[in-house]
């Protein structure tokens, strides 16, 4: 205690902190889906920053982008299908006041909506040159670094190192980062993007001699990843979307293309309605196209092509002995990291063209839409020969084309998506969300995604890692049972007929989850949890006579209490007790954590501080942390031990932010850290962070 409480005020700084309680449901989104991908290294802060840009840049009612609002869960399908019937019935909302005079839309709805709308005419005005002057500039520089010496930072000897080149990072531990962008209104957009991970190098002079020899002409000097982008929206006759760059697509429900990221939702519909094109701004290494994409519109039709040219990371198999060009990888990487020697050879080795359309019919309440593209590799991707990959692509050009659809009437939304790959597999989902009262929802979808079917872009929902080899059946509902009460349930039933990279036979399971929630007011909110999940797996045993599935159980109970106990001081509180059942036997994990938020009105600086205590005899606990602007963190916690942290925002000068981040972190049951490069020698790991933005 003594400990963290002198190195807490030692490394007091101000940061920016999401203390809102209307952000809750945001990071209750991203939270989850952290638990149940279980994977540390997935990046949600591209979800999170849309959400920044939202305050930021708030969406006009009136205008033809409020179904992110759907998209973003705030409000329902069917208050959004309210607001456009309303909208065509007597003209642009002007006032706020409105909302209250449409049916379904509650005084709750309205509170989480009000700070991400403006109220603009909705005739687009062509835009003139002298007005990009009254655009917003924004740059943002940050650096991150671990204050622990990791393995892979200490000195190996030159004959050493030669012999085994991966024993070292080839740079140093901080993470560089710097952002620009230019927005004016929704108009034009353009900025970039530089990024220098931890164990990268910025510059060839410092990595070593040895190395440098052995990468030849890999090496290069600078950031290692770049991105640009420029976007304009309404451009006029008929463009109606124009981005040069990197950008992201999503069409239909993301089961023939989805390269970003999209919500999930507890309790509410799977139905995505987001933008189709956007540029990408994120720092994001894998989940971005390069090229031009273009939305032409014409009445109720619209033609999206896209056309993308980027070099990727594979891991390379065979070479051509002439021109020593790759011939043969066994997987695409998506990490994004070249801290070694391996991550090095694997760097931008490939060259993956992406090229094809989306034509959509669309009115007031129907869409349909049709996609078509193709995805040419420079190599021939033929994965390891496993069982369960055995239905994988394989090859260098692939052809994938979908149809997808949403109707609604009235209380009843369907919607759906069909795909079939050029190898003829095929995938396809349906749902239906009934709302027969303002304040009864119903909800359910159906998944069958073939063995077969391939799609190195799909992102359609699904309980595995991809859309293959699964079919399921999802269902929920979200009933407001009195006017500060709300009970969500859920549950998720699947099963595959194949095998999985974790289950040599085919395998079953189910997700049950249900929710109460109590909130009197914009600034409390009280909820409890209980989800319990059953999936089958292989056993540990290694005997070929003795391999067979074995059933893990997973059950965890949740406490959450979120409120103000004065103007400027916001407490949350959660207790999480889990206990869960493997071949191993039962074992117990349990969550505690207490967080003090000061954000006094009226002045140029807010804190968030955290203090947690944890103890996983068995895999993690995750629990969302406050974090600088447009980064967002899911700390997976395993072992036993305390974490606490300090966060928050000063505002030196009216245009300059100085935000900031310091955590620590003890284990009690251990005394190394982390595994391979990233090992540390010693039971407790330090993290500090410090941005500025500079807004004009």
């Amino acid at each position: 205690m003594k400990k963290i409480f002198l190195l807490m005020m030692m490394f007091f700084i101000c940061t920016d902190c999401i203390s809102q309680i209307n952000n809750d449901l945001i990071i209750e989104q991203i939270e989850r889906m952290s638990e149940d991908s279980n994977d540390e290294e997935n990046d949600y802060s591209e979800l999170i920053e849309a959400y920044w840009e939202l305050l930021e840049n708030p969406l006009n009612i009136n205008g033809d982008d409020i179904d992110q609002l759907a998209e973003f869960r705030f409000i329902s399908v069917f208050q959004l299908e309210k607001i456009k019937s309303y909208i065509k019935e007597y003209g642009d909302i002007q006032f706020i006041e409105e909302l209250y005079e449409i049916e379904g839309m509650d005084d709750k709805s309205i509170e989480m909506i009000k700070d991400i709308i403006c109220f603009e005419e909705s005739k687009k005005k062509e835009m003139r040159f002298t007005d990009l002057k009254y655009g917003k500039h924004k740059v943002i520089t940050q650096v991150d670094q671990c204050l622990n010496k990791k393995k892979g930072y200490y000195g190996v000897e030159d004959s050493l190192l030669y012999q085994n080149p991966n024993s070292i990072y080839l740079g140093s531990p901080q993470r560089f980062y710097l952002r620009y962008n230019y927005t004016y209104k929704d108009k034009l957009e353009y900025g970039f993007v530089v990024e220098k991970d931890p164990g990268e190098y910025l510059f060839k002079s410092n990595v070593n001699d040895s190395l440098i020899a052995l990468l030849g002409d890999k090496c290069y000097t600078g950031f290692d990843f770049c991105t640009f982008h420029i976007s304009v929206h309404n451009f006029g006759f008929l463009f109606e979307t124009v981005v040069i760059g990197d950008y992201k697509i999503s069409f239909g429900q993301g089961l023939c293309m989805g390269s970003g990221m999209a919500f999930t939702s507890k309790g509410g519909t799977l139905l995505r309605r987001g933008k189709k094109i956007s540029p990408s701004k994120s720092a994001n290494e894998a989940y971005y196209l390069r090229g031009v994409a273009t939305t032409l519109k014409y009445s109720d039709f619209e033609l999206c092509m896209f056309y993308s040219n980027k070099k990727t990371d594979a891991n390379i198999v065979t070479y051509d002995s002439l021109t020593e060009t790759p011939l043969e990888i066994s997987s695409l990487q998506q990490t994004g990291l070249h801290r070694t020697y391996n991550e090095m050879i694997d760097r931008k080795v490939i060259r993956q063209q992406l090229y094809g359309l989306n034509l959509s019919y669309r009115n007031s309440n129907f869409q349909l839409g049709y996609t078509l593209h193709k995805t040419d590799l420079s190599a021939e991707l033929n994965p390891d020969n496993n069982l369960y990959n055995l239905f994988y692509f394989r090859g260098n050009n692939i052809i994938n084309q979908s149809l997808d659809f949403y109707y609604v009437l009235d209380k009843i939304l369907f919607y759906g998506e069909a795909a079939m790959s050029g190898n003829k597999g095929l995938a396809g989902l349906a749902g239906v969300s009934f709302q027969p009262k303002g304040y009864i929802d119903f909800n359910m979808l159906y998944r069958n995604y073939a063995k077969d079917y391939q799609c190195l872009y799909s992102n359609a929902y699904s309980a595995g890692s991809s859309a293959r080899n699964e079919e399921g059946w999802y269902l929920s509902s979200c009933i407001s049972v009195a006017s500060n009460w709300k009970y969500i349930t859920s549950i998720d039933f699947y099963k595959s007929n194949w095998f999985r990279s974790t289950a040599h036979s085919p395998s079953h399971g189910y997700d049950f989850d249900t929710q109460m929630n109590y909130q009197p007011n914009s600034n409390t909110l009280f909820f409890i949890e209980y989800r319990n999940r059953n999936k089958m797996k292989n056993t540990s045993r290694t005997d070929i006579f003795q391999r067979f599935l074995i059933e893990e159980k997973y059950n965890m109970i949740r406490f959450h209490a979120a409120y103000q106990i004065t103007d400027d001081i916001t407490l949350k509180n959660r207790v999480e007790y889990h206990f869960n059942t493997n071949e191993d036997g039962k074992y117990n994990s349990y969550l505690i954590y207490q967080d003090i938020l000061y954000n006094p009105i009226d002045k140029h600086y807010n804190i968030a501080f955290r203090y947690e205590i944890f103890n996983a005899e068995e895999g993690s606990v995750y629990a969302y942390e406050n974090d600088v602007l447009y980064a967002f963190a899911v700390g997976g916690l395993s072992g036993k031990g305390i974490r606490s942290y300090l966060v928050g925002k000063i505002k030196v000068l009216e245009r300059i932010q100085i935000s900031g981040k310091i955590g620590l972190t003890i284990y009690d049951n251990k005394t190394e850290i982390g595994s391979g490069l990233e090992t540390i020698y010693n039971n407790w790991r330090c993290d500090c962070k410090l941005q500025l933005i500079w807004s004009l």
